[in-house]
């Protein structure tokens, strides 16, 4: 029998950190780890938001764990995984083969929970790790929660089986292998510089890597990070200070005359590295920034023995040039059965139906497009 505690303390999630941190690295998830979820809440989290997370034992052994937060107002409540505003792929912890057995005792802890959710909002969630349908099938009681799928994304990845970066450079195209040669030499001969965070950089280079985003999105529609500004640096410099010294934060920022013209995020865990985001200067565009630091970042991340590499979501065509593989994640709302119930469905049915007119739109505009109206959308009141 498996037991489970709900943790309501952000204090007493830090004493969770070393077994949980194990368990995020067992699932090759870094964007679930203690260093990441911790620096979210004390930089991202919502003023509102209330810790409920569910840590799941065997005897003495830390067997799952589930950072929910819960998240009131807006006539429902629900319960989230944190930080959809930077990554995707959030899902809970699992040990392996377990993922069925420690979702019941997730389950049967949040049916319990106070206040007790309306609703489990997923977001970015692996479709193989199956967990909106275990939480499901685990829910105690008669009745299985409703489950709505309103979105999926695709979420590239590259798989490292070469074992080298040479041995993955030649397996690439001859086409890739000579356009990237000759954007390296374009960018070595301009006087380029490509370089990773130290302790001593990493609070100006978070700083450049949040403005270099914010100029790649001028006039281009909504991003979060944007959003974020200042804090998403102070989240950022607070993993790196974290992660750092382990080999598992890489923020590689490409200089022209000790000017940053680019930047991009990395954060690893048990094998996997993630690519979080980036952003890069226009005026060189030219130069191909973006591209150049993605090849180093392969480089690099080779060299740090990882397994897999993480384009993150969105199956944009850069990321499709370096993936070799593409897994399918999901948004969805987990309706818990109850008195509220029917209040829920209702709440719910307007974000299916934007699901839908969303799926029609990309299938016949551009990425650009969708994009643009994405944004006129959120200056409309009420987000409509």
């Amino acid at each position: 029998m498996l037991a489970a505690e709900l943790v309501t303390d952000v204090e007493r999630l830090g004493a969770l950190a070393p077994e949980w941190d194990a368990l995020a690295g067992a699932c090759g998830l870094p964007q679930m780890s203690p260093a990441w979820v911790l620096a979210w809440w004390r930089h991202i989290a919502p003023g509102h938001a209330l810790p409920r997370t569910v840590a799941v034992r065997d005897g003495d052994d830390l067997v799952g764990l589930a950072p929910f937060y819960a998240e009131p107002g807006g006539g429902r409540l629900d319960y989230r995984l944190p930080g959809i505003e930077i990554a995707g792929r959030l899902a809970p912890l699992a040990r392996a083969g377990r993922e069925w057995e420690v979702a019941a005792a997730v389950a049967d802890a949040l049916a319990h929970a106070a206040p007790r959710p309306d609703a489990l909002r997923f977001e970015g969630t692996p479709l193989e790790g199956h967990w909106l349908a275990a939480l499901r099938d685990g829910w105690p009681g008669p009745l299985r929660p409703p489950l709505r799928l309103t979105q999926v994304e695709g979420n590239p990845l590259v798989s490292l089986q070469e074992g080298s970066f040479d041995a993955w450079l030649a397996a690439k195209s001859s086409n890739f292998r000579g356009q990237m040669r000759r954007l390296r030499r374009r960018f070595a001969d301009a006087g380029g510089v490509s370089r990773l965070a130290t302790h001593a950089t990493l609070a100006d280079d978070a700083a450049a890597l949040t403005r270099l985003h914010g100029l790649r999105w001028e006039g281009r529609g909504h991003s979060n990070l944007v959003d974020l500004g200042e804090r998403f640096s102070a989240f950022v410099a607070e993993l790196g200070g974290a992660l750092l010294d382990e080999g598992r934060f890489a923020l590689r920022v490409l200089e022209l005359d000790g000017e940053p013209i680019c930047a991009q995020l990395f954060v690893g865990a048990g094998g996997t590295f993630l690519f979080v985001n980036g952003g890069w200067d226009e005026r060189h565009v030219a130069l191909r920034p973006s591209l150049v630091c993605l090849l180093d970042a392969v480089e690099d991340v080779f060299a740090r023995g990882a397994r897999r590499f993480d384009l993150g979501v969105g199956v944009q065509s850069y990321k499709l040039r370096f993936a070799d593989g593409n897994a399918q994640l999901t948004w969805g709302v987990l309706m818990t059965p109850g008195a509220r119930l029917p209040l829920t469905a209702a709440r719910t049915a307007p974000a299916l139906v934007r699901s839908r007119l969303r799926d029609g739109a990309r299938r016949m505009l551009s990425e650009e497009r969708v994009a643009q109206l994405r944004s006129a959308r959120r200056r409309l009141p009420g987000g409509a």
